[in-house]
């Protein structure tokens, strides 16, 4: 068993060729080796700049996939929109004002009443002038 991994190992380290062998080899082709220093940094930086690039669309794409969370419910009649990224909240169609936001919670408030949305459990409470009227799982 411990063959196989050896055996597989090299034949995937086979197609794998180091700095060093890739300049002998431009070198034997009757390159400069001042001409094959440069393509082997050109070679870099262009593998390099395409993981960037990479890595900054997979953090747009996670971004965007972050800000079109909306959390809607209904509690006791009452419609609620809530964007947690956007740190926004409707009641009935109607923006609410953030009055209080912290690490577990942000709680808005729209006339009589207030919406208090709790981050980690993703539960929301709906007060009608202080009282609790309902609560929903966002």
């Amino acid at each position: 068993m411990t063959k196989f991994f050896v055996l597989t190992a090299v034949i995937l380290l086979a197609g794998c060729s180091s700095q060093a062998s890739r300049m002998a080899d431009c070198q034997a082709q009757g390159v400069s080796r001042d001409a094959c220093y440069i393509a082997e940094q050109n070679r870099q930086t262009s593998i390099t700049a395409a993981a960037e690039k990479q890595a900054m669309e997979n953090a747009a794409k996670q971004y965007a996939q972050a800000t079109s969370k909306v959390v809607k419910v209904r509690i006791a009649g009452v419609a609620l929109k809530i964007y947690p990224a956007d740190k926004q909240c409707y009641v009935d169609g109607v923006a609410a004002a953030m009055t209080e936001d912290n690490v577990d919670a942000t709680t808005y408030k729209q006339g009589f009443y207030d919406v208090i949305h709790y981050k980690r459990t993703h539960k929301i409470v709906l007060l009608n002038k202080g009282q609790i009227i309902g609560r929903a799982k966002g």
